[in-house]
């Protein structure tokens, strides 16, 4: 192997692209800290995810991404956090890194992108990176020197492709799973448009009919028009609401049994969980209001937070997981400078009861569904697990590549 530092291989740059919204500046997309921190590669399906921000002409031309480049982390809470890297799978048009991160530009034609972000995620770079990291307390940091310092051992050229090419492929599918899971979805947002707005549904044909005939009357509460044989509650008639327990930070583990949620999804495992299947997790603060279905015990890092689950007789999990879409979660944030969602306008929500034929045909779909895509969430957690664990074997030359047909 050949010995080199990234500073021969590639141009650096630290970023200085803020969050802010400012005037006379050229609105763009910003892939943000979390965004290289939680992903192996930045691929076009991210995009809608990506921060509205704003930047200058010069900020725009030095850190857009392009297909090939590779960000890392450089500032965390914890130095093992420093330096975690992602590949730059698609070229954007509008897409810039944003501060605490930095962009790595391969320019050299004996060094492969894609083995370059494996070696970075490899625990070489890992254990240089966190013992390279300075300060202390809350925020540890890599100066543009020590990035440039990383030493590294480069295989030929051809040895490199086939390593990267191999966990990219693994990535690939990964990503194809991610979109398979939006799909399904949409899908189900789709049928609880045209079953829960519209009122029109599948008979045992699969052909559309109307509840009731089609006859619909005015509900006083809701201000519009339901089938007449569906009743409206509030939201805390039908469901208990409560703030969820939670878990240190520092106490996460990457291979605990179960998931630790925060704002913006899953962020860690724990030993133990806090909380029972079938629960519906609410993000109530900040601009990751959301939500989560359960279909597993689990844990829940903030307290900014809570937890609905249905309490009558018939199952309505599904359905109000698909009420309380972004438009419905978003008619009751409240705030401008922090948004938030009180735990009093969720009470108060208003719900349509639909008859039990008609939720438990939903539940049917709806269940089927969920199983499909935990399926690929699970796939998806093994695929991770088998790239963390040859990663190192490849770098290290102790997995043959020449024997992998790619």
């Amino acid at each position: 192997m050949n010995k080199c530092f990234l500073k021969d291989i590639a141009q650096i740059d630290i970023s200085s692209v803020d969050k802010k919204v400012k005037e006379n500046e050229i609105s763009i997309k910003l892939c943000n800290f979390t965004d290289v921190y939680n992903n192996w590669a930045i691929t076009e399906r991210m995009y809608n995810n990506f921060m509205n921000a704003t930047a200058n002409r010069s900020e725009i031309e030095r850190y857009k991404l392009k297909k090939g480049m590779i960000a890392i982390t450089k500032d965390s809470e914890k130095k093992e956090d420093i330096g975690m890297s992602s590949y730059i799978a698609d070229s954007f048009d509008d897409v810039i890194l944003g501060y605490h991160t930095a962009l790595i530009n391969p320019y050299s034609k004996n060094v492969d992108s894609k083995y370059l972000n494996a070696y970075l995620n490899s625990y070489i770079a890992r254990k240089y990176f966190s013992k390279s990291a300075s300060g202390s307390g809350q925020r540890y940091t890599l100066t543009i020197d020590i990035i440039k310092k990383l030493p590294l051992y480069l295989p030929s050229l051809d040895i490199q492709k086939k390593i990267g090419n191999l966990l990219s492929n693994i990535d690939r599918k990964i990503e194809i799973n991610y979109q398979i899971n939006n799909n399904l979805e949409e899908l189900m947002k789709t049928i609880y448009q045209r079953w829960f707005i519209e009122f029109e549904f599948p008979n045992e044909e699969g052909k559309p009919y109307k509840s009731n005939g089609g006859k619909l009357y005015y509900n006083d509460k809701l201000k519009h028009k339901i089938p007449g044989n569906w009743g409206v509650n509030e939201l805390i008639e039908v469901a208990d609401i409560y703030q969820p327990k939670t878990i240190p930070i520092d106490e996460l583990k990457e291979d605990g049994k179960y998931n630790v949620y925060g704002a913006n999804g899953i962020i860690g495992k724990y030993d133990l969980y806090n909380h029972e299947e079938n629960e519906i997790a609410v993000c109530c603060r900040g601009a990751g209001c959301g939500k989560y279905i359960m279909t597993q015990p689990f844990s829940w890092i903030t307290g900014n937070a809570m937890v609905i689950k249905p309490k009558l007789e018939v199952d309505l999990k599904e359905y109000i997981y698909y009420k309380l879409d972004d438009k419905d979660i978003l008619n009751y944030v409240t705030g401008s400078a922090q948004p938030q969602i009180t735990r009093t306008n969720i009470e108060n929500m208003k719900i349509m009861i639909p008859d039990k034929a008609i939720i438990n045909k939903f539940n049917s779909l709806a269940k089927e569904i969920r199983k499909n895509i935990i399926n690929l969430i699970k796939e998806n957690q093994r695929l991770d697990s088998l790239k963390k664990f040859i990663l190192p074997l490849l770098i290290n030359g102790q997995i043959n590549v020449d024997d992998i047909e790619i």
